[in-house]
């Protein structure tokens, strides 16, 4: 049941590992203030029928797990946890893990750690049910 584990890396790699990190969030918050949606919009008018650039929303009419994370991601940013869990109801407790998470990784990195996930079906199953939940409450209770 041990699915995390550290493991001892060299200075080089810890750093590689920081940038790719520093580069991911330097994305992540660019999207948050310019919306993906608005930029594919700006390059492609028409390419989307719905306000949504989630394909499955748009070919299906259900949204996908991840369906208003940009919007949610960006009212997160500015601390408004009630409208960032309207646009994802799952968005302030995702955003939260992950922001420790990639806190931890960035931590271990200068002590030339890093994390070791070993995949079984346990871990898949845990990570299917998690990835479910979400889906089921965007659907049921998330803003489209």
């Amino acid at each position: 049941m041990n699915f995390i584990s550290l493991r001892k890396t060299s200075p080089e790699e810890s750093g590689r590992i920081r940038l790719i990190l520093i580069a991911s969030i330097a994305l992540s918050l660019i999207t948050a203030k310019y919306y993906p949606l608005d930029m594919l919009n700006h390059f492609f008018p028409g390419l989307f029928r719905e306000d949504s650039s989630c394909i499955m929303l748009n070919v299906t009419g259900i949204p996908c797990p991840f369906c208003g994370m940009s919007r949610a991601f960006a009212e997160f940013l500015h601390l408004d946890f009630s409208k960032s869990m309207y646009y994802n109801p799952s968005s302030v407790l995702f955003f939260t893990f992950s922001g420790i998470f990639c806190l931890t990784i960035f931590v271990l990195s200068f002590l030339n750690y890093k994390f070791v996930l070993k995949f079984n079906r346990f871990t898949l199953l845990v990570f299917i049910i998690a990835l479910l939940t979400i889906w089921i409450l965007n659907v049921y209770f998330g803003h489209h």
